[in-house]
């Protein structure tokens, strides 16, 4: 179809070019035909045909001094004229012509490309849906206040698996299908996604609470807690390894999740946090080797 448009367009603009050329042509002759050159006659004859069919049309002579001049061929130049700007038109309607139909095809595309990204989109959520866990690496660091000198890191260590131990039993007695891990830090999966914004408040009260005791202590509290969104606690493993990964960025007293959690959580109607992007972290297994995350940070919408 484009080939058609093309084709037509070009053959209108050859006949505007040529529709000047012709005009001054027959000006020419007309003009040379009262000197009498010897080659006038021949010069005339491709153009005498249609000079004779305007002048039995209509003929249009002038008399001058008692001798009648043929104006046909000026007749002639001033069609080709006017030929010139209806060829003109001609190219420019067949230029709307083509934008019509290249608009339709657009559209046509963009109804098409509109519908795909609607049947991807409904196949990700579906996949998105798939994550029914969410997973949390909570890490907890204690320091002194002001007493530097003074070695209490059993006191420390102490506190943190005294925290963590209150902590499980919470989420063990509020949070059915859940798993709990502790080394130096804790890990926690649960497997109702749609219960995480209570989960999340609950942990943020115990740690607020914590932190206040501690204060009391003469202790600062610095904590990280990194999310992710998994399908089933089969894939533990995995995500407590990325979790580490993410941990190990060193986002102090921020609540840091992947991009499986930020899908996945978006999926929850009237959620209580927002989630902002933090930008791209990476990390590398060696100098040239390494793997970017996008990761975001969960906020409180208050």
């Amino acid at each position: 179809m484009r080939k058609f448009y093309k084709l037509t367009y070009n053959f209108f603009i050859l006949l505007k070019v040529l529709c000047p050329i012709i005009s001054f042509c027959y000006t020419f002759l007309w003009v040379i035909s009262f000197l009498k050159a010897p080659f006038y006659n021949t010069l005339a004859i491709p153009f005498e045909p249609f000079a004779q069919f305007v002048n039995i049309i209509h003929p249009i002579n002038i008399n001058y001094e008692g001798e009648l001049i043929n104006m046909s061929y000026i007749v002639c130049s001033g069609l080709f004229i006017i030929f010139h700007y209806i060829f003109d038109f001609f190219a420019l309607r067949i230029v709307d012509l083509y934008n019509l139909e290249e608009d339709r095809l657009e559209r046509k595309r963009n109804r098409e490309v509109r519908k795909i990204n609607i049947n991807l989109q409904k196949e990700l959520n579906k996949e998105i849906k798939k994550h029914t866990n969410f997973t949390m690496l909570f890490n907890l660091t204690l320091k002194s206040g002001y007493n530097l000198a003074s070695d209490r890191s059993n006191e420390f260590n102490f506190l943190k698996k005294e925290f963590y131990t209150h902590i499980i039993k919470n989420v063990n007695l509020k949070y059915n299908e859940s798993k709990c891990i502790i080394t130096d830090k804790l890990f926690i999966s649960c497997e109702n996604f749609d219960s995480f914004d209570n989960f999340m408040t609950d942990f943020i009260n115990d740690v607020r609470a914590f932190n206040k005791t501690a204060e009391q202590k003469d202790i600062e509290v610095e904590f990280s807690i990194s999310l992710d969104a998994i399908k089933s606690s089969k894939n533990m493993f995995n995500t407590i390894e990325l979790l580490e990964k993410i941990d190990s960025f060193n986002y102090k007293n921020k609540v840091v999740a992947t991009s499986a959690f930020k899908l996945r959580y978006e999926q929850i109607k009237e959620p209580k946090y927002k989630i902002v992007p933090l930008g791209i972290s990476r990390f590398f297994k060696d100098v040239d080797d390494y793997i970017d995350f996008d990761l975001y940070n969960l906020k409180s919408k208050n």
